[in-house]
């Protein structure tokens, strides 16, 4: 009786380890950079899945792709023991590295898992033509210098005109742009480029996923907002300023970032209120130019130094005002920061001043570019870009992509005289500067990720793309 005792509670102990260690036992799952462990008993992976365009079907796989491949947000999902509801947005796959949230034991996980050039939306334009001129646009393979001469009213069919930016070759659309309509967040939005890191810049077209409007008060996210409500010295051309009167040039505009432009607080409400439930889809690192440094050598009287209430001109407005040096072209560019301090230099130097760039592209906290300033990655476009995009200084044009019958800000500091000013896009059909205490329109501009994926659409009014979300 004593040894049959003895050897029951032995196999009660043995039975009481086994399944302790069994519940302790860590698995591993392969992944492109080496293996991650996890505890059986919190997390599986059911299953694993990946194709390699948009008309194959998903096949199983024994490990995560090693590169090459993007985490289909749309299809991937996980479980919480005894929930059957599908668990989305709580997956990321990125360089290679699988990360994800889950708040029960035994949750168990579905990735899918394609590759980058079929789903991209970058990608739906690897059959477009590329150029480096079109109508009234041409750029100096010599100097690097992007000269316009005029508007642009053509269709120009599947044609993406490119240039450099600070990161690469950017490629952007010009003219009439028939071809991009984006779906996205709830609202649709026009492509203006893809930036040289592969990020796709987009601009608020209207509100609504089915809207249509390309004129009027409804494309603008806000109707009367300032630039900046104050306007009695050089500071105050900044989206985000520094000192009132300061003595130096660095004083007066080394942005802080409790002295944001009126316009900058519209766009941080308007982000919270529309974008932070998407914030996986939009690029946290891209950048918005502000451009304040300033150029001399115009014809105007207003030569100075940026400081106090000198009366300046800063360099955008040395770039796309023609009568600025009654020079026959305008000369934009699609970099910040370019380190021409003259119109002469203007007219030959694509050169970019690391300390310029540094100061006036605005970036979120945390960014590994600019200034890294701002609580959302949210601007507005640049003077550059709507000369770029068909439209002229002081020359109407109601048919390019960006023409709407309605005032909205720029971006671009234009000069001080009596009172900071801006480049706006007039209703009156053409690219024009206003003071910063004016009342204009507001059209927020993001930079989607570069592997994002779309769920359909040939990026018409009637079939925008359709950027896939949860």
């Amino acid at each position: 009786l004593y040894g049959f005792i003895t050897c029951a509670i032995l196999l009660i102990i043995f039975n009481f380890f086994m399944s302790y260690a069994k519940y302790k036992s860590i698995d591993s799952v392969k992944l492109a950079s080496g293996t991650i462990t996890y505890s059986s008993a919190d997390l599986n992976i059911i299953a694993m899945y990946k194709k390699d365009d948009d008309n194959s079907e998903y096949e199983p796989v024994d490990t995560i792709p090693t590169s090459g491949y993007t985490i289909d947000n749309n299809m991937s999902y996980c479980k919480e023991p005894g929930n059957e509801q599908k668990m989305k947005n709580i997956l990321n796959y990125e360089n290679g590295i699988l990360s994800l949230k889950y708040s029960k034991k035994g949750t168990k996980c579905y990735l899918y898992f394609i590759n980058l050039s079929a789903k991209t939306l970058a990608n739906l334009f690897n059959d477009f033509t590329t150029a480096e001129s079109g109508t009234n646009f041409e750029k100096d393979n010599v100097t690097g210098i992007l000269k316009v001469t005029g508007i642009d009213t053509e269709d120009n069919g599947n044609t993406l005109y490119k240039a450099e930016d600070n990161d690469g070759t950017s490629y952007f659309f010009r003219g009439k742009a028939n071809n991009n309509w984006v779906q996205f967040a709830g609202n649709r939005w026009r492509i203006i480029r893809i930036n040289g890191d592969g990020t796709i810049r987009i601009i608020f077209q209207c509100e609504g996923e089915s809207c249509k409007d390309t004129t009027g008060e409804k494309t603008n996210a806000e109707l009367k907002v300032s630039f900046n409500n104050i306007s009695n010295d050089n500071t105050y051309e900044g989206f985000y300023y520094g000192k009132e009167n300061g003595e130096t040039y660095e004083e007066t505009h080394t942005s802080l970032a409790n002295n944001p432009s009126t316009v900058a607080k519209s766009l941080k409400a308007w982000y919270e209120n529309n974008l932070t439930n998407y914030e996986q889809y939009i690029d946290q690192n891209a950048g918005f130019c502000n451009d304040r440094q300033v150029v001399t050598g115009v014809a105007s009287s207003f030569n100075g130094t940026g400081i106090g209430t000198i009366a300046t001109s800063y360099a955008a407005y040395g770039r796309v005002v023609k009568k600025s040096r009654n020079r026959q072209e305008q000369l934009p560019t699609l970099k910040c920061g370019v380190s021409a301090k003259t119109a002469d230099e203007q007219e030959i130097s694509v050169a970019v001043d690391d300390t310029a760039y540094a100061r006036d592209l605005f970036t979120k906290e945390g960014a590994s570019k600019g200034n890294g300033i701002l609580p959302y990655p949210i601007g507005l476009i640049t003077a550059d870009e709507v000369v770029l995009a068909g439209g002229y200084y002081g020359v109407t044009n109601s048919s390019y992509y960006l023409y709407t019958n309605h005032d909205y800000w720029t971006m671009s500091p234009a000069y001080y005289i009596g009172g900071a000013s801006v480049f706006e896009v007039s209703s009156n059909e053409y690219l024009s500067r206003n003071g910063v205490g004016s009342n204009y329109g507001v059209r927020p501009v993001i930079n989607l990720k570069a592997n994002i994926t779309f769920s359909g659409g040939t990026g018409s009014v009637d079939d925008p793309f359709v950027v896939a979300t949860n």
